[in-house]
């Protein structure tokens, strides 16, 4: 119960917060949970089923979230269509979610952001087929450095990250204005920018003298581009690992009393 007495504000969209929340909540905390982000379908999975359909046709899988593997995969069931291709997952949390669904990750980087999976492939990858499942808005490091070496590689669309309702994001403000917050959580760059954009020129006065927790390298980088600092950065970009942080910053602060 190392969080006893502590009240942290998660971001993380409402339909993915649980295994957070109860984390938190197991470790003695209370959670205010205020959604920066939602996960919505995309508008067309037109090209997703047309990838899906010729997924025989790829030599690679490269998955870099969580919910990317969720949603593609979800789409392969509903179309009947069986991945056997080899996959490399960015991250052991989303090689974690593979094993949910009977899949496994033959190359998985030590550096849990996308670029990090150049490392597992050859310099010359002329007529190697890949395909990434994504988010609608992403990085292009990963397609443009892999076709600088040669391949062939199709990204689709299969989930967007949104704005939540205004109601959700009027509680975060009201929280962050008149709650006292020990803690925030983010798990996602898209969360970081949304809140940035609802507290506006007040974040930095805000939330400088409270701990901001990440889940990865990315969001950490998007934290200090908003010019604050992440306290609490776990070494594995898992939500287990970011609870197990949480609870290591503030035993930390209670053994130095």
């Amino acid at each position: 119960m190392d969080l006893r007495g502590k009240t942290i504000l998660i971001t993380r969209a409402a339909t993915q917060s649980e295994e957070l929340r109860t984390g938190l909540e197991a470790a003695g905390a209370k959670v205010i949970e205020c959604p920066a982000i939602e996960i919505v379908p995309p508008d067309d999975w037109t090209a997703v089923d047309r990838a899906a359909l010729q997924i025989h046709t790829y030599h690679w899988l490269i998955f870099t979230s969580t919910n990317a593997v969720t949603h593609f995969l979800e789409r392969l069931r509903l179309l009947g269509v069986e991945c056997r291709i080899p996959i490399a997952a960015v991250g052991t949390g989303t090689a974690a979610r593979l094993g949910q669904w009977h899949l496994s990750a033959e190359r998985i980087p030590k550096d849990f952001r996308a670029e990090g999976i150049l490392d597992q492939f050859e310099d010359d990858l002329n007529g190697v087929r890949i395909l990434i499942p994504r988010a609608e808005t992403a990085r292009e490091v990963l397609p443009e450095e892999l076709r600088r070496r040669g391949a062939t590689v199709d990204v689709v669309s299969v989930y967007r990250t949104v704005k939540p309702s205004a109601g959700s994001l009027s509680r975060l403000r009201e929280a962050l204005a008149h709650e006292s917050i020990d803690a925030v959580v983010f798990t996602s760059p898209s969360a970081i920018r949304n809140v940035a954009e609802v507290v506006g020129e007040d974040l930095t006065s805000r939330l400088a003298s409270i701990p901001i927790a990440v889940i990865g390298p990315i969001a950490r980088e998007t934290v200090e581009a908003a010019g604050l600092q992440a306290a609490i950065l776990p070494s594995r970009a898992t939500i287990q690992d970011l609870i197990d942080s949480i609870r290591s910053y503030f035993s930390s602060l209670n053994e130095g009393t």
